[in-house]
Protein backbone atom coordinates (compact mmCIF):
# COMPACT_ATOMS: atom_id res chain seq x y z
CA UNK A 1 0.00 0.00 0.00
CA UNK A 2 2.78 2.49 -0.81
CA UNK A 3 4.29 4.33 -3.72
CA UNK A 4 7.85 4.51 -4.75
CA UNK A 5 9.65 7.41 -6.23
CA UNK A 6 12.84 5.64 -7.84
CA UNK A 7 16.06 6.60 -9.48
CA UNK A 8 14.86 10.30 -8.34
CA UNK A 9 16.96 13.27 -7.47
CA UNK A 10 14.15 15.93 -7.50
CA UNK A 11 13.43 15.78 -4.03
CA UNK A 12 11.67 19.47 -3.58
CA UNK A 13 9.19 18.01 -6.19
CA UNK A 14 9.12 15.23 -4.50
CA UNK A 15 8.18 15.90 -1.16
CA UNK A 16 5.77 18.37 -2.24
CA UNK A 17 3.78 15.71 -4.18
CA UNK A 18 3.81 13.67 -0.96
CA UNK A 19 2.49 16.31 1.16
CA UNK A 20 0.10 17.15 -0.98
CA UNK A 21 -1.62 13.82 -0.95
CA UNK A 22 -1.35 13.61 2.56
CA UNK A 23 -3.04 17.15 2.95
CA UNK A 24 -6.05 15.36 3.97
CA UNK A 25 -5.85 12.79 6.04
CA UNK A 26 -8.64 10.18 8.13
CA UNK A 27 -7.09 8.03 11.17
CA UNK A 28 -9.76 5.18 11.35
CA UNK A 29 -9.37 2.66 13.96
CA UNK A 30 -10.79 -0.89 14.40
CA UNK A 31 -10.89 -3.17 17.75
CA UNK A 32 -11.13 -6.60 16.54
CA UNK A 33 -13.62 -8.42 19.16
CA UNK A 34 -11.79 -12.00 20.53
CA UNK A 35 -8.50 -12.84 17.56
CA UNK A 36 -7.19 -16.21 18.15
CA UNK A 37 -3.69 -15.83 19.30
CA UNK A 38 -2.23 -17.43 16.36
CA UNK A 39 -0.41 -15.50 14.28
CA UNK A 40 -2.43 -15.40 10.99
CA UNK A 41 -2.95 -12.07 8.41
CA UNK A 42 -6.32 -10.49 8.32
CA UNK A 43 -7.11 -9.06 5.16
CA UNK A 44 -8.98 -5.17 5.56
CA UNK A 45 -11.38 -3.78 3.03
CA UNK A 46 -12.10 -0.10 3.34
CA UNK A 47 -14.93 1.65 1.44
CA UNK A 48 -15.41 4.92 0.78
CA UNK A 49 -18.23 7.41 -0.65
CA UNK A 50 -15.76 9.73 -2.45
CA UNK A 51 -14.99 11.91 -5.81
CA UNK A 52 -13.39 9.83 -8.59
CA UNK A 53 -10.34 11.74 -8.46
CA UNK A 54 -9.90 11.17 -5.02
CA UNK A 55 -8.42 7.46 -3.89
CA UNK A 56 -8.10 5.67 -1.15
CA UNK A 57 -4.90 4.33 0.70
CA UNK A 58 -5.07 2.11 3.54
CA UNK A 59 -3.08 -1.24 5.68
CA UNK A 60 -3.85 -4.09 3.33
CA UNK A 61 -4.26 -6.09 7.21
CA UNK A 62 -2.82 -7.05 10.15
CA UNK A 63 -1.67 -10.25 11.90
CA UNK A 64 -3.16 -11.17 15.07
CA UNK A 65 -0.83 -11.92 17.98
CA UNK A 66 0.81 -14.98 18.88
CA UNK A 67 1.09 -16.63 22.04
CA UNK A 68 3.52 -14.99 24.37
CA UNK A 69 5.24 -17.80 25.38
CA UNK A 70 5.95 -18.82 21.02
CA UNK A 71 7.93 -14.94 20.94
CA UNK A 72 11.24 -14.69 20.34
CA UNK A 73 13.27 -12.99 23.05
CA UNK A 74 13.86 -9.99 20.47
CA UNK A 75 10.29 -9.85 19.66
CA UNK A 76 9.13 -9.52 23.84
CA UNK A 77 12.17 -7.01 24.47
CA UNK A 78 10.27 -5.15 21.61
CA UNK A 79 7.11 -5.20 23.06
CA UNK A 80 8.35 -3.93 26.37
CA UNK A 81 9.95 -0.98 24.44
CA UNK A 82 6.57 -0.22 22.48
CA UNK A 83 4.93 -0.26 25.73
CA UNK A 84 7.64 1.72 27.64
CA UNK A 85 7.16 4.79 24.68
CA UNK A 86 3.41 4.42 23.85
CA UNK A 87 1.22 7.57 25.45
CA UNK A 88 -1.24 5.11 27.10
CA UNK A 89 -1.37 3.71 30.06
CA UNK A 90 -1.73 -0.71 30.42
CA UNK A 91 -3.64 -2.63 32.75
CA UNK A 92 -3.19 -6.33 32.40
CA UNK A 93 -1.03 -5.99 35.85
CA UNK A 94 -3.04 -3.44 38.72
CA UNK A 95 0.23 -1.78 39.41
CA UNK A 96 0.54 1.37 41.60
CA UNK A 97 3.66 3.80 41.72
CA UNK A 98 4.96 6.43 44.32
CA UNK A 99 7.78 8.70 43.56
CA UNK A 100 9.28 11.62 45.51
CA UNK A 101 12.66 13.76 45.13
CA UNK A 102 14.38 13.92 47.77
CA UNK A 103 17.56 16.08 48.09
CA UNK A 104 20.51 14.37 47.63
CA UNK A 105 22.95 17.36 46.85
CA UNK A 106 22.34 21.19 45.52
CA UNK A 107 22.16 19.89 42.11
CA UNK A 108 20.46 17.08 42.11
CA UNK A 109 17.61 14.83 43.56
CA UNK A 110 17.77 11.06 44.76
CA UNK A 111 14.25 10.18 43.66
CA UNK A 112 12.83 6.74 45.02
CA UNK A 113 10.34 4.16 42.74
CA UNK A 114 7.86 2.23 44.78
CA UNK A 115 6.34 0.18 43.11
CA UNK A 116 2.94 -2.54 44.11
CA UNK A 117 1.97 -5.28 41.96
CA UNK A 118 -1.41 -7.05 42.99
CA UNK A 119 -0.58 -10.46 43.77
CA UNK A 120 -3.80 -11.91 42.04
CA UNK A 121 -3.63 -10.03 38.53
CA UNK A 122 0.49 -11.10 38.05
CA UNK A 123 -0.83 -15.23 39.19
CA UNK A 124 -3.58 -14.71 36.62
CA UNK A 125 -3.05 -17.56 33.58
CA UNK A 126 0.14 -19.18 35.39
CA UNK A 127 0.11 -21.95 37.47
CA UNK A 128 4.06 -22.29 37.55
CA UNK A 129 5.42 -21.37 40.88
CA UNK A 130 8.54 -19.93 39.36
CA UNK A 131 7.14 -15.83 38.59
CA UNK A 132 9.63 -14.09 36.99
CA UNK A 133 8.77 -10.55 36.84
CA UNK A 134 10.22 -7.93 34.52
CA UNK A 135 10.73 -4.20 35.92
CA UNK A 136 10.94 -1.33 33.34
CA UNK A 137 11.23 2.35 34.76
CA UNK A 138 12.55 5.41 32.82
CA UNK A 139 12.17 9.19 33.43
CA UNK A 140 11.82 11.52 30.16
CA UNK A 141 12.26 15.21 30.66
CA UNK A 142 10.28 17.87 29.01
CA UNK A 143 11.87 17.39 25.80
CA UNK A 144 10.84 13.85 25.93
CA UNK A 145 14.94 13.18 26.24
CA UNK A 146 15.45 10.13 28.69
CA UNK A 147 17.10 11.24 31.81
CA UNK A 148 17.86 8.12 33.80
CA UNK A 149 16.16 4.48 34.03
CA UNK A 150 16.64 0.96 35.58
CA UNK A 151 15.50 -2.33 34.71
CA UNK A 152 15.71 -5.67 36.64
CA UNK A 153 13.90 -9.06 36.59
CA UNK A 154 13.23 -10.76 39.95
CA UNK A 155 12.65 -14.48 39.90
CA UNK A 156 10.48 -15.52 43.04
CA UNK A 157 9.57 -19.21 44.12
CA UNK A 158 6.09 -19.28 45.81
CA UNK A 159 5.96 -22.77 46.37
CA UNK A 160 5.72 -22.63 50.19
CA UNK A 161 3.72 -18.98 49.84
CA UNK A 162 1.65 -18.94 46.85
CA UNK A 163 -1.69 -18.15 48.77
CA UNK A 164 0.40 -15.39 50.77
CA UNK A 165 1.27 -13.99 47.70
CA UNK A 166 -2.37 -13.96 46.12
CA UNK A 167 -3.53 -11.99 48.67
CA UNK A 168 -0.80 -9.19 49.22
CA UNK A 169 1.73 -8.84 45.94
CA UNK A 170 4.89 -7.82 45.35
CA UNK A 171 6.24 -4.43 46.51
CA UNK A 172 9.35 -3.71 44.63
CA UNK A 173 12.07 -0.22 45.41
CA UNK A 174 14.31 0.94 43.21
CA UNK A 175 15.64 4.89 42.14
CA UNK A 176 16.40 7.56 39.99
CA UNK A 177 19.04 10.17 39.82
CA UNK A 178 17.71 13.64 38.31
CA UNK A 179 18.74 16.98 38.65
CA UNK A 180 16.31 19.72 38.44
CA UNK A 181 13.38 19.67 36.05
CA UNK A 182 9.70 18.72 35.19
CA UNK A 183 10.11 14.62 34.27
CA UNK A 184 6.87 11.58 32.91
CA UNK A 185 8.23 8.76 35.14
CA UNK A 186 7.05 5.47 32.83
CA UNK A 187 6.65 2.50 34.66
CA UNK A 188 5.98 -1.03 32.99
CA UNK A 189 6.09 -4.54 35.22
CA UNK A 190 5.34 -7.63 32.77
CA UNK A 191 4.76 -11.43 33.71
CA UNK A 192 7.86 -12.83 32.20
CA UNK A 193 5.86 -16.12 31.60
CA UNK A 194 2.31 -14.84 30.57
CA UNK A 195 3.46 -11.26 28.63
CA UNK A 196 1.03 -9.81 31.36
CA UNK A 197 1.42 -6.14 31.57
CA UNK A 198 1.09 -3.27 33.49
CA UNK A 199 2.11 0.64 32.43
CA UNK A 200 1.95 3.48 34.72
CA UNK A 201 2.83 6.86 34.18
CA UNK A 202 2.85 9.89 36.58
CA UNK A 203 4.57 13.17 36.37
CA UNK A 204 7.81 14.11 38.47
CA UNK A 205 8.88 17.97 39.85
CA UNK A 206 12.14 18.11 40.45
CA UNK A 207 12.71 21.16 42.45
CA UNK A 208 15.80 23.51 42.63
CA UNK A 209 17.52 23.32 45.89
CA UNK A 210 20.03 25.57 45.34
CA UNK A 211 17.30 27.85 45.64
CA UNK A 212 15.80 26.89 49.12
CA UNK A 213 12.66 27.36 47.93
CA UNK A 214 9.77 25.28 50.36
CA UNK A 215 8.62 21.99 48.91
CA UNK A 216 6.77 19.36 50.51
CA UNK A 217 7.01 15.68 49.18
CA UNK A 218 3.93 13.80 48.97
CA UNK A 219 2.33 12.39 51.89
CA UNK A 220 3.66 9.23 52.94
CA UNK A 221 1.45 6.54 54.62
CA UNK A 222 3.21 4.22 57.04
CA UNK A 223 3.19 0.72 55.62
CA UNK A 224 1.22 -1.86 58.28
CA UNK A 225 0.10 -4.39 55.59
CA UNK A 226 3.00 -7.58 56.09
CA UNK A 227 1.70 -9.75 53.39
CA UNK A 228 3.78 -7.84 50.46
CA UNK A 229 6.81 -9.90 49.06
CA UNK A 230 9.33 -7.04 49.16
CA UNK A 231 12.38 -6.73 46.36
CA UNK A 232 15.16 -4.12 46.68
CA UNK A 233 16.62 -3.08 43.45
CA UNK A 234 20.18 -4.83 42.57
CA UNK A 235 22.72 -1.85 42.84
CA UNK A 236 25.15 -1.69 40.28
CA UNK A 237 27.96 -0.06 42.07
CA UNK A 238 27.81 -2.04 45.59
CA UNK A 239 31.16 0.22 46.83
CA UNK A 240 28.08 3.20 47.06
CA UNK A 241 25.67 3.35 50.04
CA UNK A 242 22.38 5.56 49.59
CA UNK A 243 21.05 6.01 52.86
CA UNK A 244 17.57 5.22 53.12
CA UNK A 245 15.38 8.23 53.11
CA UNK A 246 11.90 6.66 54.53
CA UNK A 247 12.24 7.11 58.19
CA UNK A 248 10.49 8.30 60.74
CA UNK A 249 11.96 9.19 64.77
CA UNK A 250 14.74 7.05 63.61
CA UNK A 251 12.93 4.01 62.63
CA UNK A 252 12.60 2.69 58.82
CA UNK A 253 9.28 2.50 57.20
CA UNK A 254 7.51 1.39 53.96
CA UNK A 255 5.04 4.00 52.43
CA UNK A 256 2.37 2.58 50.72
CA UNK A 257 2.08 3.32 46.83
CA UNK A 258 -1.74 2.96 47.51
CA UNK A 259 -2.94 3.11 50.60
CA UNK A 260 -5.90 0.76 51.36
CA UNK A 261 -8.02 1.34 54.56
CA UNK A 262 -11.26 0.67 56.45
CA UNK A 263 -13.59 3.02 57.73
CA UNK A 264 -12.68 5.04 60.79
CA UNK A 265 -9.39 3.41 60.46
CA UNK A 266 -6.03 5.46 61.90
CA UNK A 267 -2.98 5.71 59.44
CA UNK A 268 0.21 7.60 60.49
CA UNK A 269 1.08 9.70 57.66
CA UNK A 270 4.51 10.89 57.38
CA UNK A 271 5.27 14.76 55.93
CA UNK A 272 8.62 15.47 54.54
CA UNK A 273 9.38 19.41 53.58
CA UNK A 274 12.22 21.69 52.82
CA UNK A 275 12.70 25.41 53.79
CA UNK A 276 9.53 25.82 55.77
CA UNK A 277 11.21 27.87 58.25
CA UNK A 278 10.92 28.67 61.65
CA UNK A 279 7.46 29.08 63.75
CA UNK A 280 4.40 27.16 64.10
CA UNK A 281 3.34 24.76 61.33
CA UNK A 282 -0.34 24.03 60.66
CA UNK A 283 -1.81 21.15 59.06
CA UNK A 284 -4.90 20.83 56.46
CA UNK A 285 -6.42 18.05 54.59
CA UNK A 286 -9.21 17.98 52.33
CA UNK A 287 -10.37 14.77 50.52
CA UNK A 288 -11.48 14.11 47.01
CA UNK A 289 -13.76 12.12 45.15
CA UNK A 290 -12.15 10.37 42.02
CA UNK A 291 -14.38 12.67 40.23
CA UNK A 292 -12.66 15.80 41.12
CA UNK A 293 -15.58 16.30 43.48
CA UNK A 294 -13.92 17.69 47.06
CA UNK A 295 -15.98 15.91 49.79
CA UNK A 296 -14.91 17.64 52.94
CA UNK A 297 -11.85 18.25 55.53
CA UNK A 298 -9.87 15.47 56.44
CA UNK A 299 -9.72 14.55 59.94
CA UNK A 300 -5.88 15.35 59.52
CA UNK A 301 -3.91 15.60 62.89
CA UNK A 302 -0.01 16.72 63.40
CA UNK A 303 1.68 15.14 66.05
CA UNK A 304 4.77 15.71 65.92
CA UNK A 305 7.82 17.87 64.33
CA UNK A 306 10.52 16.07 64.53
CA UNK A 307 14.46 16.71 64.60
CA UNK A 308 16.32 15.99 61.54
CA UNK A 309 19.63 17.31 62.25
CA UNK A 310 19.82 18.31 58.28
CA UNK A 311 19.33 22.30 57.55
CA UNK A 312 15.89 22.43 55.86
CA UNK A 313 14.39 19.59 56.08
CA UNK A 314 11.47 18.97 58.05
CA UNK A 315 9.29 15.89 58.99
CA UNK A 316 5.87 15.54 60.56
CA UNK A 317 4.12 12.28 62.18
CA UNK A 318 0.17 13.17 61.35
CA UNK A 319 -2.75 10.84 61.93
CA UNK A 320 -5.51 10.60 59.49
CA UNK A 321 -8.86 9.09 59.75
CA UNK A 322 -11.44 8.51 57.04
CA UNK A 323 -14.87 8.55 58.47
CA UNK A 324 -18.11 8.16 57.15
CA UNK A 325 -16.75 7.49 53.98
CA UNK A 326 -18.17 5.09 51.26
CA UNK A 327 -15.93 2.53 49.85
CA UNK A 328 -14.59 3.78 46.86
CA UNK A 329 -10.94 5.64 45.80
CA UNK A 330 -10.39 8.72 47.06
CA UNK A 331 -7.24 11.71 46.87
CA UNK A 332 -5.98 13.32 50.27
CA UNK A 333 -5.02 16.74 49.58
CA UNK A 334 -2.25 18.11 52.41
CA UNK A 335 -1.07 21.67 53.17
CA UNK A 336 1.22 22.89 55.68
CA UNK A 337 1.55 26.30 56.58
CA UNK A 338 3.83 28.28 58.65
CA UNK A 339 1.66 30.44 60.61
CA UNK A 340 4.57 33.00 61.18
CA UNK A 341 5.56 33.20 57.64
CA UNK A 342 2.75 31.98 56.05
CA UNK A 343 4.34 29.65 54.12
CA UNK A 344 1.80 27.32 52.24
CA UNK A 345 2.98 24.02 50.54
CA UNK A 346 0.31 21.78 49.05
CA UNK A 347 0.61 17.83 47.86
CA UNK A 348 -1.28 14.90 47.59
CA UNK A 349 -1.85 10.96 47.60
CA UNK A 350 -4.65 8.73 46.44
CA UNK A 351 -5.80 6.13 48.74
CA UNK A 352 -8.64 3.22 48.44
CA UNK A 353 -11.35 2.80 50.92
CA UNK A 354 -12.12 -0.69 51.90
CA UNK A 355 -11.44 -2.32 48.53
CA UNK A 356 -7.95 -2.57 46.62
CA UNK A 357 -7.38 -1.41 43.45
Amino acid sequence: GGELFQDANDFGRQLGEILERSSLTYVLTIRPTGPVADGTFHRLKVKADIPRSARVSHRMGYYAPRPYDELHPLEKGLLASDGIANVSERQDLEVSVLAAPFKANEKEAYLPVIIEIDGKSLLFGQSDNRLPVEFYTYASNEFGEMQDFFTQMVTLDLSSGRARFESGGLKYYGHLDLPEGSYLLRVLVRNAVTGRTGVEMIPVEVPSYAEADPFLLPPFFVETDNDWFLVREASSTPEQTVVYPFTVKGEPYIPAALPVLEDQQEAMICLVAYNLGEGDIVVDGTIVAEDGTVIDEADLLLEERTITGIAGLDRFVARFRPDGLEEGKYTLRVALRNSTSGVLETKSVPFSLGVPN
